[in-house]
């Protein structure tokens, strides 16, 4: 029988935002830190040791090609507990997530998609196997991993599929952190560059209205609706002069290769 091993040493959190994402809600680095320290603090009662960012990275490039998941790969060991939110998190790409199944199973760490798998790991370190039999844990891990592939093969549609609306070209200036069209999001300017004869804009963060964005993030993330959350944001910062119709924009932002002007 197969025994999940108890032990844990280190805890470590992986969060990944591309440059195009950081306008966009729910997957902001400060966010992914909240939502793994909650599910840590609950399932083992300590807080995460460190937290690996790769911040302004696409999700398309190989795991061991980005600064921080290289140096997490390079620092875990047996009985180490890897947590990031979301798969996409870690890559989407379906075939260099799953090559690495084995790679951390042969370590011995476990691994957690903490909004999407819950408190049950996709890898986990096994105790020995005893002949021709098999634990109910050992089945739930191989029905997460199947669950895994089809989700990582979803994430891949997902990202192909923006490619074929606005073009591979438009994509990839994108997640080189290039705005390609529109007035460019609240919170930020566009900055002109030229590349060659191509005329290109890069998101610049404006620091006051960062500060309004993380405050109204803040609050819907403690429930509070629209309405609430405008009357407090300008309560809070002179001239923010934020309506709930703004918040709404702000808080329903989706990027599909062009964000949504505030």
């Amino acid at each position: 029988m197969i025994t999940p091993i108890k032990q844990v040493n280190n805890i470590y959190g992986y969060v990944r935002v591309s440059t195009r994402e950081q306008v966009r809600s729910g997957v902001s680095v400060e966010v992914q830190q909240r939502q793994i320290s909650a599910f840590v603090q609950q399932k083992y009662n300590r807080p995460v040791d460190q937290f690996f960012i790769d911040d302004g990275v696409s999700g398309t490039r190989p795991i061991l090609e980005r600064p921080a998941s290289k140096d997490l790969t390079d620092v875990i060991d047996r009985f180490d507990v890897v947590v990031a939110t979301k798969l996409d998190r870690l890559s989407r790409s379906s075939a260099d997530l799953l090559s690495m199944i084995p790679t951390l199973q042969d370590i011995g760490i476990s691994l957690y998609f903490s909004e999407q798998f819950g408190e049950m790991p996709i890898v986990y370190p096994k105790a020995e196997k005893k002949k021709g039999l098999r634990s109910k844990f050992d089945m739930n891990e191989m029905a997460n991993q199947i669950m895994l592939m089809v989700l990582s093969a979803v994430s891949e549609i997902e990202h192909a599929t923006i490619k074929d609306r606005f073009g591979d070209g438009k994509v990839d200036w994108a997640e080189r952190g290039y705005f390609i069209g529109g007035k460019p999001p609240y919170g930020f300017r566009g900055v002109t560059e030229w590349h060659g004869n191509k005329k290109r804009v890069r998101l610049e963060p404006i620091e006051e209205e960062q500060k309004i964005l993380k405050t109204i993030h803040r609050l819907a993330d403690r429930g509070l609706g629209p309405r609430k959350i405008a009357n407090q944001v300008n309560s809070l910062h002179n001239d923010a002069n934020i309506n709930y119709s703004k918040v709404r924009r702000i808080l329903n932002r989706k990027f599909q290769g062009i964000p949504e002007a505030a």
